[in-house]
């Protein structure tokens, strides 16, 4: 039962999405960012920090600060990471290009969740065409969802109690 409720609340994510997506193409660069922790986030390291956090889904947003659609996610993502941090790992991945951008952005609208500079890898990885693109790993690190568009708290709460359900 507990997994009909996933797979469809996964199903009524990606309606959104078609309905929410964006078109804005996104380029990885390297670097830091993050509010407190500055870090950066290549294909290796994301291996690493699943593993690090076996036991708890992470959902990991790629964003960018010149975009708009991310501006509103971004929000979205923070809130999750207030309400249910204790039950999943909440990350933002920037794609800017140069890492003064993301800095400047952190010192105007600090995240309290960590924040990484993502590489072009890692980007590859997902196969990155449009920000803001949310992709979701089970508690095992496996993915388990990879969509572009902003999606709304409730939704993204109800996404981590079914998959920390039971």
């Amino acid at each position: 039962m507990k997994k009909i409720w996933l797979i469809s609340g996964l199903v009524v994510l990606s309606m959104l999405l078609l309905a929410c997506g964006g078109n804005d193409e996104s380029k990885a660069g390297t670097g830091a960012g993050s509010g407190s922790t500055i870090g950066t986030l290549g294909d290796a390291d994301l291996d690493g920090y699943l593993e690090a956090n076996a036991g708890k889904p992470t959902l990991m947003i790629f964003w960018a600060t010149w975009c708009p659609s991310c501006k509103q996610a971004l929000p979205e993502m923070e809130a999750l990471a207030l309400s249910h941090g204790k039950k999943a790992n909440v990350i933002a991945v920037s794609l800017d290009e140069k890492p003064a951008a993301l800095e400047n952005y952190l010192e105007k609208s600090p995240l309290e969740m960590p924040v990484f500079l993502g590489d072009q890898k890692l980007a590859a990885r997902f196969g990155i065409e449009a920000i803001p693109t949310l992709v979701i790993f089970d508690k095992t690190g496996k993915q388990i969802f990879a969509k572009a568009g902003a999606f709304p708290l409730a939704m993204l709460q109800k996404v981590v109690d079914d998959l920390t359900a039971g």
